[in-house]
């Protein structure tokens, strides 16, 4: 289950979770590496292999009204966890219209942690 905002959303068709390090680093005079952790972040990046245009259109609604930072809820090692998180980039592929709804493929959002 994914919730962004506190929204349930479509149950995503692939997640993946990264976790990366903040530093500052430089080098001392003799050439040794210096480096301070500041942080460690995630970032959760979803997959959607077809939505309704209603489907999508609750969820770019739901980030842009709680914009710039909003919750994701979202499953992951030993548990559900929640984070403080952005959007990055909403790509998606318009594929067809059957029966008069239009469908979207591949649609992939990337949320960074604050």
């Amino acid at each position: 289950m994914l919730k962004i905002a506190g929204v349930t959303v479509k149950t995503p068709s692939e997640l993946k979770v990264g976790r990366f390090d903040i530093t500052k680093s430089n080098r001392a005079a003799s050439g040794k590496m210096m480096m301070e952790l500041i942080a460690t972040k995630r970032r959760v990046d979803v997959v959607w292999k077809m939505l309704t245009d209603t489907e999508l259109e609750k969820i770019i609604d739901t980030i842009t009204a709680n914009k710039p930072f909003f919750s994701l809820e979202y499953p992951d090692a030993g548990g559900t966890k929640t984070m403080t998180c952005y959007a990055g980039d909403i790509i998606t592929s318009l594929w067809h219209t059957k029966n008069g709804v239009r469908y979207w493929e591949d649609v992939s959002i990337g949320f960074i942690e604050q």
